[in-house]
Protein backbone atom coordinates (compact mmCIF):
# COMPACT_ATOMS: atom_id res chain seq x y z
CA UNK A 1 0.00 0.00 0.00
CA UNK A 2 1.29 3.46 -0.91
CA UNK A 3 1.36 5.75 2.11
CA UNK A 4 -0.36 9.12 1.91
CA UNK A 5 1.81 12.05 2.97
CA UNK A 6 -0.14 14.08 5.53
CA UNK A 7 0.58 17.81 6.00
CA UNK A 8 2.27 18.84 9.25
CA UNK A 9 0.96 21.91 11.07
CA UNK A 10 2.86 24.11 13.53
CA UNK A 11 1.43 24.72 16.99
CA UNK A 12 1.68 28.08 18.78
CA UNK A 13 4.70 26.80 20.76
CA UNK A 14 6.61 25.77 17.63
CA UNK A 15 5.93 22.04 17.96
CA UNK A 16 4.46 20.07 15.07
CA UNK A 17 1.29 18.00 14.65
CA UNK A 18 0.02 15.88 11.71
CA UNK A 19 -3.16 17.35 10.25
CA UNK A 20 -4.95 13.99 10.18
CA UNK A 21 -5.37 11.79 13.24
CA UNK A 22 -6.86 8.34 13.64
CA UNK A 23 -9.83 8.39 16.02
CA UNK A 24 -10.17 5.51 18.49
CA UNK A 25 -13.52 6.24 20.16
CA UNK A 26 -15.54 3.03 20.81
CA UNK A 27 -12.71 0.80 19.52
CA UNK A 28 -11.07 -1.83 21.68
CA UNK A 29 -9.20 -5.11 21.57
CA UNK A 30 -8.11 -6.72 18.32
CA UNK A 31 -10.43 -4.44 16.38
CA UNK A 32 -8.42 -1.41 17.55
CA UNK A 33 -5.07 -3.16 17.21
CA UNK A 34 -5.88 -4.05 13.58
CA UNK A 35 -7.31 -0.60 12.88
CA UNK A 36 -4.16 1.16 14.10
CA UNK A 37 -1.95 -1.25 12.15
CA UNK A 38 -3.84 -0.51 8.93
CA UNK A 39 -3.94 3.23 9.64
CA UNK A 40 -0.17 3.35 10.08
CA UNK A 41 0.27 1.49 6.79
CA UNK A 42 -2.01 4.03 5.07
CA UNK A 43 0.02 7.01 6.32
CA UNK A 44 -1.51 8.09 9.64
CA UNK A 45 1.10 9.11 12.22
CA UNK A 46 -1.31 10.64 14.75
CA UNK A 47 -3.58 8.72 17.12
CA UNK A 48 -6.34 10.37 19.17
CA UNK A 49 -7.43 8.68 22.40
CA UNK A 50 -8.91 9.52 25.79
CA UNK A 51 -8.90 7.99 29.24
CA UNK A 52 -12.68 7.47 29.13
CA UNK A 53 -12.34 5.36 25.97
CA UNK A 54 -10.66 2.73 28.18
CA UNK A 55 -8.60 1.39 25.31
CA UNK A 56 -5.10 2.66 26.09
CA UNK A 57 -3.71 -0.84 26.60
CA UNK A 58 -4.71 -1.69 23.02
CA UNK A 59 -2.83 1.25 21.51
CA UNK A 60 0.61 0.02 20.52
CA UNK A 61 2.89 1.51 17.88
CA UNK A 62 6.13 0.11 16.45
CA UNK A 63 8.21 3.30 16.86
CA UNK A 64 6.86 5.58 19.58
CA UNK A 65 8.92 8.58 18.48
CA UNK A 66 7.32 8.50 15.02
CA UNK A 67 3.72 8.67 16.28
CA UNK A 68 1.86 11.63 17.78
CA UNK A 69 -0.41 10.36 20.59
CA UNK A 70 -3.16 12.40 22.25
CA UNK A 71 -5.20 11.60 25.36
CA UNK A 72 -7.73 13.48 27.46
CA UNK A 73 -8.64 14.04 31.10
CA UNK A 74 -12.25 12.96 31.71
CA UNK A 75 -14.75 15.06 33.71
CA UNK A 76 -14.50 12.70 36.68
CA UNK A 77 -10.70 13.02 36.65
CA UNK A 78 -10.61 16.80 36.90
CA UNK A 79 -8.94 18.67 39.76
CA UNK A 80 -5.21 19.12 40.36
CA UNK A 81 -4.29 15.86 42.12
CA UNK A 82 -6.84 13.83 40.17
CA UNK A 83 -5.32 15.02 36.91
CA UNK A 84 -1.78 14.17 37.99
CA UNK A 85 -2.92 10.66 38.93
CA UNK A 86 -5.00 10.27 35.76
CA UNK A 87 -2.03 11.18 33.59
CA UNK A 88 0.10 8.62 35.40
CA UNK A 89 -2.46 5.91 34.62
CA UNK A 90 -2.76 7.02 30.99
CA UNK A 91 1.01 6.71 30.57
CA UNK A 92 0.96 3.27 32.18
CA UNK A 93 -1.87 2.04 29.96
CA UNK A 94 -0.18 3.34 26.83
CA UNK A 95 3.18 1.96 27.99
CA UNK A 96 4.93 5.25 27.24
CA UNK A 97 6.93 7.83 29.18
CA UNK A 98 5.27 10.85 27.59
CA UNK A 99 2.21 12.10 25.71
CA UNK A 100 2.44 14.35 22.69
CA UNK A 101 -0.78 16.09 23.71
CA UNK A 102 -3.07 16.00 26.74
CA UNK A 103 -6.42 17.79 26.74
CA UNK A 104 -9.15 18.62 29.25
CA UNK A 105 -11.96 16.58 27.69
CA UNK A 106 -14.91 18.74 28.77
CA UNK A 107 -15.38 22.22 30.31
CA UNK A 108 -17.61 20.77 33.03
CA UNK A 109 -16.50 18.50 35.86
CA UNK A 110 -18.18 15.48 37.41
CA UNK A 111 -20.32 16.27 40.46
CA UNK A 112 -21.10 19.81 39.34
CA UNK A 113 -24.24 20.86 37.50
CA UNK A 114 -23.71 22.55 34.10
CA UNK A 115 -24.77 25.92 35.54
CA UNK A 116 -22.42 25.72 38.54
CA UNK A 117 -19.59 28.30 38.74
CA UNK A 118 -17.54 25.54 40.37
CA UNK A 119 -16.88 24.13 36.89
CA UNK A 120 -14.66 27.11 36.08
CA UNK A 121 -12.72 26.69 39.35
CA UNK A 122 -12.08 22.98 38.80
CA UNK A 123 -11.10 23.64 35.16
CA UNK A 124 -8.35 25.98 36.29
CA UNK A 125 -7.05 23.43 38.81
CA UNK A 126 -7.02 20.79 36.09
CA UNK A 127 -5.20 23.03 33.65
CA UNK A 128 -2.66 23.96 36.34
CA UNK A 129 -1.88 20.24 36.61
CA UNK A 130 -1.41 20.06 32.84
CA UNK A 131 1.05 22.95 33.05
CA UNK A 132 2.96 21.11 35.78
CA UNK A 133 3.07 17.89 33.74
CA UNK A 134 4.29 19.91 30.76
CA UNK A 135 7.09 21.42 32.85
CA UNK A 136 8.08 17.91 33.95
CA UNK A 137 8.29 16.74 30.34
CA UNK A 138 5.53 14.16 30.67
CA UNK A 139 3.42 16.06 28.15
CA UNK A 140 4.83 17.76 25.06
CA UNK A 141 1.74 19.92 24.44
CA UNK A 142 -1.39 20.84 26.39
CA UNK A 143 -4.84 21.92 25.32
CA UNK A 144 -8.58 21.61 25.75
CA UNK A 145 -11.59 19.95 24.18
CA UNK A 146 -15.19 21.11 23.81
CA UNK A 147 -14.33 24.60 25.07
CA UNK A 148 -16.37 27.46 23.65
CA UNK A 149 -15.21 31.06 23.42
CA UNK A 150 -16.28 32.02 26.95
CA UNK A 151 -14.58 28.95 28.46
CA UNK A 152 -11.36 29.86 26.65
CA UNK A 153 -11.53 33.53 27.62
CA UNK A 154 -11.72 32.56 31.28
CA UNK A 155 -8.85 30.09 30.95
CA UNK A 156 -6.59 32.54 29.13
CA UNK A 157 -7.04 35.09 31.92
CA UNK A 158 -5.48 32.67 34.42
CA UNK A 159 -3.18 30.20 32.64
CA UNK A 160 0.59 30.50 32.25
CA UNK A 161 0.82 28.37 29.12
CA UNK A 162 -1.58 29.00 26.26
CA UNK A 163 -3.38 25.87 25.00
CA UNK A 164 -2.17 24.75 21.58
CA UNK A 165 -5.38 22.90 20.61
CA UNK A 166 -9.13 23.13 21.09
CA UNK A 167 -10.76 19.86 19.98
CA UNK A 168 -14.42 20.42 19.16
CA UNK A 169 -17.14 18.81 17.06
CA UNK A 170 -16.73 20.17 13.55
CA UNK A 171 -18.39 19.13 10.30
CA UNK A 172 -20.33 21.05 7.63
CA UNK A 173 -23.51 21.02 9.74
CA UNK A 174 -21.78 22.05 12.96
CA UNK A 175 -18.99 24.54 13.45
CA UNK A 176 -19.11 27.24 16.10
CA UNK A 177 -17.91 30.26 14.15
CA UNK A 178 -17.37 32.45 17.23
CA UNK A 179 -15.17 29.81 18.86
CA UNK A 180 -13.30 29.06 15.63
CA UNK A 181 -12.61 32.74 15.01
CA UNK A 182 -11.47 33.30 18.61
CA UNK A 183 -9.11 30.33 18.46
CA UNK A 184 -7.64 31.53 15.19
CA UNK A 185 -7.06 34.98 16.69
CA UNK A 186 -5.30 33.36 19.66
CA UNK A 187 -3.21 30.96 17.57
CA UNK A 188 -5.03 27.93 18.99
CA UNK A 189 -5.52 25.24 16.35
CA UNK A 190 -8.92 23.61 15.93
CA UNK A 191 -9.12 19.84 16.00
CA UNK A 192 -12.30 18.52 14.40
CA UNK A 193 -13.77 15.44 16.02
CA UNK A 194 -16.72 13.68 14.34
CA UNK A 195 -15.68 15.44 11.11
CA UNK A 196 -18.16 13.40 9.08
CA UNK A 197 -20.91 13.71 11.72
CA UNK A 198 -20.72 10.01 12.56
CA UNK A 199 -22.15 9.31 9.10
CA UNK A 200 -25.39 10.99 10.12
CA UNK A 201 -27.92 10.93 7.24
CA UNK A 202 -28.43 14.67 7.64
CA UNK A 203 -24.89 15.11 6.30
CA UNK A 204 -24.39 12.03 4.13
CA UNK A 205 -27.73 12.53 2.34
CA UNK A 206 -27.51 16.33 2.16
CA UNK A 207 -28.27 17.29 -1.43
CA UNK A 208 -25.59 19.98 -1.66
CA UNK A 209 -22.97 17.57 -0.33
CA UNK A 210 -24.09 14.89 -2.80
CA UNK A 211 -23.85 17.45 -5.62
CA UNK A 212 -20.28 18.34 -4.60
CA UNK A 213 -19.43 14.67 -4.18
CA UNK A 214 -20.31 14.07 -7.81
CA UNK A 215 -18.53 17.23 -8.97
CA UNK A 216 -15.22 16.28 -7.33
CA UNK A 217 -15.61 12.51 -7.83
CA UNK A 218 -15.19 11.94 -4.10
CA UNK A 219 -17.46 10.62 -1.38
CA UNK A 220 -19.49 12.99 0.79
CA UNK A 221 -17.21 12.01 3.67
CA UNK A 222 -14.11 12.95 1.68
CA UNK A 223 -15.61 16.30 0.67
CA UNK A 224 -16.43 17.00 4.33
CA UNK A 225 -12.90 16.12 5.42
CA UNK A 226 -11.33 18.17 2.63
CA UNK A 227 -13.48 21.18 3.58
CA UNK A 228 -12.17 20.98 7.16
CA UNK A 229 -8.57 20.59 6.02
CA UNK A 230 -8.83 23.61 3.74
CA UNK A 231 -10.13 25.65 6.68
CA UNK A 232 -6.91 24.79 8.49
CA UNK A 233 -8.44 22.34 10.95
CA UNK A 234 -6.88 19.10 12.15
CA UNK A 235 -9.27 16.23 11.43
CA UNK A 236 -9.86 13.06 13.45
CA UNK A 237 -11.88 10.67 11.30
CA UNK A 238 -12.71 7.30 12.83
CA UNK A 239 -13.36 3.98 11.12
CA UNK A 240 -12.85 0.30 11.84
CA UNK A 241 -13.02 -0.65 8.16
CA UNK A 242 -9.79 -0.71 6.08
CA UNK A 243 -11.56 0.71 3.01
CA UNK A 244 -12.77 3.78 4.90
CA UNK A 245 -9.59 4.21 6.94
CA UNK A 246 -7.81 4.56 3.59
CA UNK A 247 -10.48 6.77 1.99
CA UNK A 248 -10.43 9.16 4.96
CA UNK A 249 -6.82 10.01 4.24
CA UNK A 250 -7.16 10.18 0.44
CA UNK A 251 -8.18 13.83 0.45
CA UNK A 252 -5.02 15.61 -0.63
CA UNK A 253 -5.39 15.10 -4.38
CA UNK A 254 -8.18 17.63 -4.96
CA UNK A 255 -9.08 21.21 -4.07
CA UNK A 256 -12.53 22.57 -3.27
CA UNK A 257 -13.16 25.93 -4.95
CA UNK A 258 -13.77 29.00 -2.81
CA UNK A 259 -17.39 29.24 -4.01
CA UNK A 260 -17.99 25.64 -2.98
CA UNK A 261 -16.23 26.21 0.35
CA UNK A 262 -18.63 29.09 0.97
CA UNK A 263 -21.59 26.89 0.05
CA UNK A 264 -20.48 24.24 2.56
CA UNK A 265 -19.94 26.93 5.19
CA UNK A 266 -23.57 27.96 4.75
CA UNK A 267 -24.81 24.47 5.65
CA UNK A 268 -23.96 25.13 9.31
CA UNK A 269 -26.94 24.64 11.62
CA UNK A 270 -25.18 23.91 14.95
CA UNK A 271 -26.22 20.27 14.59
CA UNK A 272 -24.38 18.27 17.25
CA UNK A 273 -24.05 14.50 16.99
CA UNK A 274 -22.15 14.43 20.29
CA UNK A 275 -22.02 16.66 23.38
CA UNK A 276 -23.15 20.28 23.22
CA UNK A 277 -20.72 22.30 25.40
CA UNK A 278 -23.03 25.32 25.44
CA UNK A 279 -24.80 23.56 28.34
CA UNK A 280 -21.76 24.40 30.53
CA UNK A 281 -22.58 28.00 31.29
CA UNK A 282 -19.52 28.98 33.34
Amino acid sequence: MQKIIVPILTLNNGNKIPQVGYGTYQSKGNELVDGIKYALQAGYTHIDSASCYRNGKDIRVPKREDIFITSKIAPQEQGYENTINACKKILQDLDTTYLDLLLIHWPGSAGNKPNSPENATVRLQTYKALEQLFQEGKIKNIGVSNFLKHHLEHLLQHCKIKPVINQIEVHPLCWDQATVQFCQQQGILIEAYSPIARNDPKLIQNQKMIELSKKYNKTVAQVSLRWAVQKGFIILPKSKTPKYIKENIEIFDFQISQDDMNAIDNLNQNYHTCWDPSTVIY
